[in-house]
């Protein structure tokens, strides 16, 4: 039998909106990170809004929303990585949340994809969420599937 062989973890990318089911699953990530230094990819996927209608000034509006949200998730990453021994970014995208997160960790040659997930119920209830099941189905990569359970979405996720 030959021995297993140690997988390195150089680069990880994490699916990050601000919910605490992506806190925790940013604090899983830098916890599995931190032993090899592992660089970080935080995604932070817009979302893309169907076809309504925006006048001008409704457009600059919605836009600045954004903007503010993104600038939020980069603060909380930010708040959340103080400490953390290896290289990490915040990458914003729009689009696909499965989708962008895959092409994100294809750019930067990711080892694993870590998206979390809420669990209300018992394993054998739980189904994945969209983003969860597409980036799994979708992934030529090792995905970890960060679960939080109710009573862990109304505190603080675990700490690095």
């Amino acid at each position: 039998m030959t021995a297993p062989t140690s997988t390195s973890l150089a680069s990880i990318v994490v699916g990050f909106d601000d919910s605490p089911e992506s806190l925790h699953a940013l604090d899983l990530a830098a916890m599995i990170g931190t032993p090899q230094s592992a660089a970080l990819a935080i995604v932070h996927v817009r979302p893309k809004p169907k076809a309504f209608g925006l006048g001008p000034a409704g457009s600059v509006e919605y836009a600045q929303a954004l903007d503010e949200i993104d600038t939020r998730v980069a603060v909380k990453a930010a708040d959340r990585l103080a400490g953390y021994p290896g290289s990490w970014s915040v990458v914003i995208r729009s689009g696909n949340v499965g989708h962008e997160l895959l092409a994100v960790a294809d750019e930067v040659n990711a080892d694993l994809v870590v998206v979390g997930h809420r669990s209300f119920g018992t394993v054998h209830d739980t189904v994945l969420g969209s983003t969860a099941a597409s980036t799994v189905h979708h992934s030529r990569r090792s995905v970890l599937v960060a679960v939080a359970s109710k009573a862990m979405t109304n505190a603080e996720s675990v700490g690095i």
